[in-house]
């Protein structure tokens, strides 16, 4: 029996791998630039739009305690009088005075204070908002170094298979290889070439966001992270993480200082209801005055005095109750956020524990003989000593643990983040 042609079935599998080896080429039109983890997050303070804005509130309550420095204001006061001076000629007057308030409470002092407090709280929220935005973006580097770490990987997936699917036609050609293997071969690679673009588009869309952390334009280079996954594992103890956190968490300064607020404000209430008076000091001139009848001579005058406002609004003790509730309120987020503070860093002990295990699982051992499984079945494949299902489960077997591998060292790097976030620490450095 005549033996079949394999020539036009080489040639589709040939052109087909050569097609896909050649759009696989593509490049964008990004320039990347290596940054290491400092590197990176030092960009991130720098150029981050959302901390740039949240500094203007220290501004604003620096500017807010500068204005509340100012002192009182004197009135000045003048006047006019004609006492119908043409037609009874009874004169004219002209008076002018001053005055000055004082309020015995020392309003001014206890404005001083809550602006002072409101500036330092300003402060806390700050502290509080840059160490979110640098978990937050040291979460966003790791994952594009796990897009990385996968994308390698499946290139290097992707080549195995082209390179076999290439030799497989080759080997169709001579009949050393069964016609179904070759176009199977074909496949695999063709549908590997796909996972390798999804891989692509994670990667580069993880690096547009790195990028746009730093407050940079996607017109400008992207971020690419130079750092690996840290490799030292830290002993914590979880009684000195919560005690950490009970005195360097700025979520729980930021609650003790908004208590302090409250208590100013309501000093500063019961301040402005004190007792409070006018000074006042007045000038007055008056012309002659030719009436016949009570003739005068023109004189000056000069008067002292005091004035104080009767301050029945001061019965109504609304506002005074609404602050006092709200310092109460402010007592009891504090000792909410005690006990927040302690369930987030428990739970986020627990969580590194066991990414940590999880990470201990994959030795280097097991994928080493992983690796060497592999290469074993692509060699006993090619010399046709073993099947090309053997070798396909082999490669998946292979990738499979490659890519488990990496995503539990990204979990276990994002559980150690959070747990130097919930424990108010930060050590993680390239």
């Amino acid at each position: 029996m005549k033996k079949k042609n394999p020539t036009i079935l080489t040639l589709l599998i040939l052109l087909l791998t050569v097609y896909t080896d050649l759009v696989c080429q593509v490049r964008n039109n990004y320039v990347t630039v290596p940054e290491g983890l400092d590197e990176y997050l030092s960009g991130v303070a720098r150029g981050n739009l959302g901390l740039i804005a949240a500094r203007f509130n220290v501004s604003i309550a620096e500017a807010e305690l500068r204005a509340s420095r100012v002192f009182p204001d004197p009135e000045l006061s003048f006047s006019y009088a004609n006492n119908d001076d043409k037609t009874m000629q009874m004169g004219q007057s002209y008076d002018a005075g001053v005055s000055y308030q004082i309020k015995t409470g020392n309003v001014r002092k206890a404005a001083i204070e809550v602006a002072g407090t409101g500036v330092e709280l300003s402060r806390l929220v700050l502290d509080s908002y840059f160490r979110n935005l640098r978990a937050d973006a040291a979460k966003s580097y790791y994952a594009s170094v796990r897009e990385k770490h996968i994308l390698n990987l499946q290139n290097e997936t992707y080549d195995q298979l082209r390179n076999l699917a290439a030799a497989d036609s080759i080997r169709l050609k001579t009949g050393e290889a069964a016609e179904l293997d070759a176009i199977q071969t074909s496949l695999e690679a063709r549908l590997q070439y796909h996972n390798v673009l999804q891989s692509k588009a994670d990667m580069q869309n993880s690096l547009i966001t790195l990028t746009i952390l730093q407050g940079k334009s996607l017109t400008d280079s992207l971020v690419n992270p130079s750092s690996d996954f840290p490799a030292d594992d830290r002993d914590f103890l979880l009684a000195s993480l919560i005690d950490s956190a009970l005195v360097r968490r700025t979520e729980l300064l930021v609650a003790l200082k908004t208590t302090e607020l409250s208590e100013k404000n309501l000093n500063l209430l019961r301040a402005d209801r004190a007792f409070e008076f006018s000074i006042e000091a007045g000038y007055s001139y008056s012309t002659i005055v030719k009436n016949e009848i009570a003739p005068a001579p023109a004189y000056n005058a000069v008067s002292a005095g005091f004035a104080f406002p009767l301050k029945f609004s001061g019965l109504n003790r609304g506002r005074i109750t609404a602050a006092e509730y709200t310092l109460n309120q402010s007592k009891v987020y504090e000792q909410e956020a005690v006990l927040q503070i302690q369930a987030e860093v428990t739970t986020a002990y627990n969580s590194y524990l066991a990414g940590m295990k999880k990470v201990e699982s994959f030795n280097l051992q097991l994928i080493e003989n992983a690796e060497k499984i592999l290469k074993g079945r692509i060699k006993a494949y090619q010399t046709g000593e073993s099947g090309l299902l053997e070798l396909l489960n082999a490669r998946k077997t292979y990738t499979d643990l490659r890519t488990n591998h990496i995503e539990s060292l990204y979990e276990f790097t994002v559980a150690l983040i959070e747990l130097e976030r919930a424990a108010g620490i930060w050590d993680l450095t390239d």
